[in-house]
């Protein structure tokens, strides 16, 4: 019996196994926790990039409708040099553009507005705002503080626009292009298409080029008597 006594049962795990149990089971939860953290920032980098992509999507699909379909309605230019005396309200210069243009209704919008497509200056930076307010038949307008806007693109460097001249073919950073004379204006009054480059928001947009569609049917006042004899 003595011998049977002096024997010890079988026992559990000694104190250093515990140890290294318990410091294993935490390299595999700091192992998971960051595996799976790591996957929530990637989830979260795609659903920005998506978001981004659309929101780049919705800004140029607005901006292929609002500026694509401008208004060749004419006002009188008031000029007393040999410019033409009616001209369309097409303020377009390299780093800003106002016109008349119809808002796509699926914006929420109808009819003739008054736009502009400019940068300003916002909480986070500068913004690519385009600014609009219904048309009123006035052949200005200057209000633009007064417009509601919408951002398309934040935050961005700089804002570059360009003019192509229907009858070279050659981009000019204002209209009309420096140097052309009014009988050599186009029929219109108007560019061919409007180059916009927007340095800075991410992802970069590429840049966009938007074909002007002058309305006439849904401007009965537009003619399309050319300036001076123009080209055709």
């Amino acid at each position: 019996m003595s011998r049977w006594a002096n024997r010890r049962a079988p026992g559990g795990f000694t104190l250093v196994e515990v140890l290294i149990a318990l410091t294993l089971l935490a390299l595999l939860m700091l192992v998971l926790t960051s595996a799976l953290s790591s996957m929530g920032q990637v989830e979260s980098r795609v659903e920005q990039r998506i978001e981004a992509a659309d929101d780049y999507r919705l800004s140029t699909a607005l901006l292929d409708d609002a500026l694509g379909r401008v208004s060749a309605r004419r006002f009188a230019s008031g000029r007393v040099d040999d410019g033409p005396a009616q001209i369309p309200f097409f303020q377009a210069g390299p780093d800003a553009l106002a016109w008349i243009g119809v808002m796509p209704a699926r914006f929420g919008l109808g009819g003739r507005h008054y736009l502009r497509l400019a940068l300003e200056r916002g909480a986070a930076g500068s913004q690519l705002v385009l600014r609009y307010a219904p048309w009123d038949g006035a052949p200005t307008y200057d209000a633009w503080g007064q417009a509601q806007g919408q951002v398309l693109a934040a935050p961005v460097g700089a804002l570059s626009l360009r003019y192509m001249d229907p009858g070279s073919g050659r981009w000019s950073p204002v209209w009309p292009p420096p140097g052309v004379a009014a009988k050599d204006l186009p029929v219109t009054g108007l560019p061919t298409a409007v180059e916009i480059g927007v340095d800075g928001p991410a992802p970069a947009w590429p840049p966009l080029i938007v074909a002007l569609r002058p309305t006439y049917d849904s401007d009965p006042s537009a003619t399309l008597g050319a300036f001076g004899g123009g080209r055709r």
